[in-house]
């Protein structure tokens, strides 16, 4: 159990009346822990709490009980469609459209790779690279609103499985990341990146208690990027994770 700490007092002296209004409205929102769903991804959401995102919830909501829950990101969306978490970590906007979404992003996703026989590669134009051509990628990941013009689609539940279908010439390509490049297929499978990642994000619920949790993010993120406390946390992810430069714009386009 971690105590409560008084946001409003802090982020007031640095923000002023607009940070104080928002971290007053969290401070409503202290009836019950925060849940929090998410898939597992090694580095960023281990299934023992630890992570670069659960470490980076743990500070924003610091002095507030936080429940995570771990699964696999079909189980993790369901669990927040049915109301069973505030929020769901890591998704794209579309995944999600009727949640409350901070302004600040969370991440910028990995680039895309796509898995191949190295006898039978793609081909370098996108607009040709899927056709006639059966693909895979883990149940719950969005690729197909990526690539609209997949004619085929497999889901897989487990990455050992796309490989082993793609080795068993089942599948043509599979979609993943390279940091799930299994070490037991190198040299057997060849992959290479087709579109750099988009922008990451937290879903909140849409209710008055999500908007509070989702304001309260937007008024914290920048007092930890300037106390350099984000690169910390991010380490050797923070170049590539867009927060370095991240600005909020006004709808006059001034930061």
């Amino acid at each position: 159990m971690r105590y409560f700490v008084f946001f409003s007092v802090f982020i007031s002296s640095l923000c002023g009346a607009a940070c104080l209004f928002s971290s007053t409205a969290f401070a409503n929102t202290n009836e019950r822990p925060i849940v929090v769903s998410a898939a597992y991804w090694k580095e960023f959401t281990n299934r023992d709490n630890t992570g670069v995102y659960f470490e980076l919830l743990d500070e924003v909501f610091d002095g507030y009980t936080i429940h995570y829950q771990t699964s696999t990101y079909p189980r993790a969306l369901n669990q927040f469609k049915q109301h069973k978490a505030d929020v769901m970590v890591g998704v794209y906007q579309h995944d999600l459209p009727d949640a409350v979404y901070a302004t600040w992003i969370l991440d910028t996703d990995l680039p895309i790779h796509i898995f191949y026989r190295p006898d039978s590669p793609p081909s370098d134009n996108l607009d040709e690279i899927f056709v006639g051509k059966q693909v895979a990628w883990r149940k719950g990941y969005g690729f197909d609103s990526l690539f609209p013009n997949i004619e085929s689609a497999y889901p897989l539940d487990t990455i050992e499985a796309g490989f082993e279908l793609v080795l068993n010439r089942r599948l043509d390509y599979m979609l993943d990341y390279d940091i799930n490049y299994l070490e037991a297929y190198h040299g057997r499978i060849h992959h290479k990146a087709i579109r750099e990642g988009d922008k990451l994000y937290l879903a909140f619920k849409n209710t008055p208690r999500g908007k509070a949790l989702a304001a309260h993010f937007d008024a914290t993120m920048p007092l930890l990027r300037d106390s350099g406390k984000l690169e910390e946390i991010y380490g050797s992810h923070y170049a590539r994770s867009g927060l370095a430069e991240f600005a909020v714009l006004t709808p006059s386009g001034i930061d």
